[in-house]
């Protein structure tokens, strides 16, 4: 059906009418209305499998499928995550700037990421879009996202024809992602919002998009790599909290002094190298010389030797070989505004232990711009979750945001008034 028809009055009053037919009062009659004057047939056989299900809509209840720490695993783990610049760019970006969210799912119809202005989050959060939600048919009924991946095409759903009543002020479109190598469905793209989410436009942008997706995982991972989850090979650097570390591509992880963990941090951040004396001027405030420099780096040579082609060059010193860092990711994320999988990253601030002089102004680039962007455009859940990293328990503008956004019943804010009388406010 055409987008416009979707909307139209006398559509939507059928679709409406039909709707409250759908639960009765015979238990052993699930009450379809066999010629729902007009409502689209992929809509009542969705229906008919929600009612067998589900057996009433105004019994739908939201589903959590992964909490947060869990969620920030599976998301590391899921295919978008390694193309998320591109689907920012083409789909997220796009939605937010025309008021509508934008939501990257799962091949089972668990919301991954949803993502928009602060206020449409919001509301959304009431009838449970929220990440980490179960949208599956299963769970919450007929949606696009349900039946784009039952139908593997691309759907529009609009108000009333959603199986659960909360959901009837909304309109979804979405379009399942498929890897063009192995023809499985990996997820799905969805905007969602008010009538606009069902306009003409809306379907073509999630098509292209998704074959945009298609074209740069093939790119990226191979059939078993995609089969599995498994992210590229390369050597992970964690500099992000009090625990540094080398994880390699084997999933050998090799634990960092603190003054190798500053070595190779700098080194990671100034990839054309840095000199001896330059290296002396970032790890000590007085003191330090290039004979001892020489003498970490051998011995950082000796630790890192059994992590695949990570090496460390000499003249200058320069860091070679597939190499990443929790604190580079942490910065992409922030770079793209992805406030989410920034802080799925920043576990916190940057070697908080060290004293070196270049680690300290790294990490204090980081933290601000964290703080900055979370305070602009986060959800007062982001955060709170930043307010209880240790640095940042006491930040009185972060906890008062939270108090300001969070809903009166939300036990977090409650948390954050208690936090503020410890310190006197």
């Amino acid at each position: 059906m055409n987008s416009t028809l979707l909307l139209e009055y006398t559509y939507q009053r059928a679709v409406r009418r039909a709707h409250e037919r759908l639960a009765g009062p015979s238990e052993t009659s699930l009450h379809l209305p066999s010629s729902g004057p007009g409502v689209r047939a992929s809509v009542l056989e969705s229906w008919d499998r929600s009612l067998a299900r589900l057996r009433d809509p105004d019994s739908v209840q939201v589903q959590v499928a992964y909490e947060a720490d869990r969620l920030a695993e599976v998301r590391r783990r899921h295919p978008f995550h390694a193309i998320m610049p591109l689907l920012r760019s083409h789909l997220i970006e796009p939605a937010k700037d025309a008021g509508l969210l934008a939501a990257l799912g799962d091949e089972q119809g668990r919301l991954l990421w949803v993502e928009g202005e602060r206020g449409v989050r919001n509301r959304a959060e009431a009838m449970g879009f929220v990440s980490g939600s179960d949208w599956s048919e299963e769970v919450m009924g007929t949606s696009a996202p349900a039946l784009a991946l039952r139908s593997g095409q691309p759907v529009q759903v609009s108000r009333a024809e959603h199986f659960a009543p909360d959901v009837h002020s909304w309109s979804c479109s979405a379009v399942p992602v498929t890897h063009p190598l192995t023809g499985q469905v990996i997820g799905i793209i969805d905007v969602t919002g008010g009538d606009d989410a069902v306009s003409s436009i809306v379907l073509p942008l999630l098509s292209s998009t998704a074959k945009a997706a298609g074209a740069q995982l093939s790119q990226l991972f191979t059939p078993q790599q995609m089969n599995t989850g498994a992210e590229a090979a390369g050597t992970r650097l964690t500099v992000l909290g009090p625990s540094p570390a080398l994880e390699g591509p084997d999933g050998t992880r090799i634990p960092l002094t603190r003054r190798h963990a500053e070595i190779l941090l700098l080194l990671h951040r100034y990839p054309d190298g840095i000199s001896g004396a330059g290296l002396v001027e970032r790890l000590w405030t007085v003191g330090g010389s290039e004979v001892t420099v020489r003498a970490e780096i051998n011995r950082l040579r000796r630790t890192i030797c059994s992590l695949g082609d990570l090496r460390i060059d000499a003249r200058p010193y320069r860091l070679r070989g597939d190499v990443d860092s929790d604190l580079e990711r942490t910065v992409q994320a922030l770079a793209s505004g992805d406030a989410d999988s920034a802080l799925e990253q920043f576990t916190g601030s940057v070697l908080p232990d060290s004293e070196a002089p270049g680690v300290r102004e790294i990490g204090a680039e980081v933290d601000a711009l964290m703080r900055a962007t979370l305070l602009q455009d986060g959800t007062w859940q982001q955060l709170w979750r930043f307010a209880n990293l240790p640095v940042f328990r006491d930040d009185v503008e972060v906890l008062m945001t939270v108090l300001r956004l969070a809903p009166p019943e939300a036990a977090e804010r409650n948390a954050a008034v208690v936090r503020l009388e410890a310190l006197g406010l």
